[in-house]
């Protein structure tokens, strides 16, 4: 190589040595770049903590509510976490594991899980498919759909099956309840109850005379009128005898943890699950099954047609609380 007068440029020396040292290097260098690390699955946090963090509900008999002295948590879902403690201890080998309680709301249920905060939460969560969050349900434990608690001198002249146009509707605010009834009922007046305590506000609001009828799942209606000592069946009925739509509930869980969602189903689709559901449930227990028998004949026409509608001694409405 020569430079613009001619002359030669000096060549650059070459070091055999140093490539071995070079090789060395860029070897060490990419000993450096460590792969990212595998997210713990659900079930290895919970190896490793000893802890089950879980979210239940404190407004919805039967599911989650407080009762006793102590103010305790107690209901269905009370009973399913410790099933599912059992199931999970037992899965891990025998480990013992500690029971962290979160209270969850019709607001906040969905984020808790999406959060991280909890791997389950246990309510009256209808199965939706639509939320832009990472979080997916198990399969249905639990079987209800849209009812209407009515005076008992109202029946006969509410008709579900008309447009109830003016009737006076109330509801949860921002429920599926709420967008079926908005879809169905176009010229009723939907007034919607908002806030922690807004089934039992809307409850109270039909036992004053403020609304014509109170919409909601059937169970939890149910529910309310036991805690506040309401007489199904004689002053209140539940209307109509099936619902007018059907959901299922399933226990929020996160998304892609395919090994935590399938432990979870074990437990929903037990016998014990269903041993826990008829403790609760009592005498309306198989009004309850029938219900289930119901929504399912909807969803499979080809399956045989639905039970026979339940006399008023049969049916949850027709049972004193």
């Amino acid at each position: 190589m020569s430079n613009r007068n001619g002359s030669r440029l000096p060549q650059p020396k070459s070091f055999p040595i140093l490539r071995p040292l070079l090789t060395l290097s860029a070897w060490a260098l990419q000993s450096l770049v460590v792969p990212p690390a595998q997210a713990e699955t659900v079930l290895e946090t919970i190896q490793t903590s000893g802890l089950l963090q879980v979210a239940i509900r404190d407004d919805s008999v039967p599911f989650g509510f407080r009762d006793g002295p102590a103010n305790q948590w107690t209901g269905i879902c009370v009973d399913f976490i410790q099933a599912l403690q059992a199931e999970v201890s037992a899965t891990l080998g025998g480990q013992p594991l500690l029971v962290k309680f979160y209270q969850s709301s019709l607001f906040n249920r969905y984020n808790l899980v999406a959060e991280k905060v909890v791997v389950v939460e246990c309510g009256p969560n209808t199965i939706r498919r639509d939320l832009p969050l990472p979080i997916t349900f198990s399969q249905p434990f639990f079987i209800t759909g849209t009812q209407f608690l009515i005076p008992g001198d109202r029946l006969g002249k509410f008709d579900s099956d008309g447009s109830l146009r003016g009737e006076r509707i109330g509801v949860l605010g921002g429920t599926s309840n709420s967008e079926f009834l908005a879809a169905r009922y176009p010229e009723a007046e939907l007034i919607n109850f908002q806030g922690f305590t807004a089934r039992r506000l809307g409850v109270e609001a039909l036992m004053q005379g403020r609304i014509d009828a109170f919409a909601g799942d059937g169970i939890l209606l149910f529910g309310e009128a036991l805690v506040l000592d309401i007489p199904l069946g004689r002053s209140y009925r539940l209307y109509p005898p099936y619902p007018l739509d059907c959901q299922g509930y399933g226990l929020i869980l996160p998304a892609d943890q395919p090994e935590w969602e399938s432990l979870v189903n074990r437990v929903v689709t037990s016998p014990n699950s269903r041993n826990i559901y008829r403790r609760w449930l009592g005498p309306i227990f198989p009004a309850l099954e029938r219900i289930e028998q119901h929504c399912q004949a909807r969803q499979n026409p080809s399956t045989p047609s639905s039970p026979k509608e339940p006399k008023g001694d049969e049916s949850p409405s027709g049972k004193e609380p």
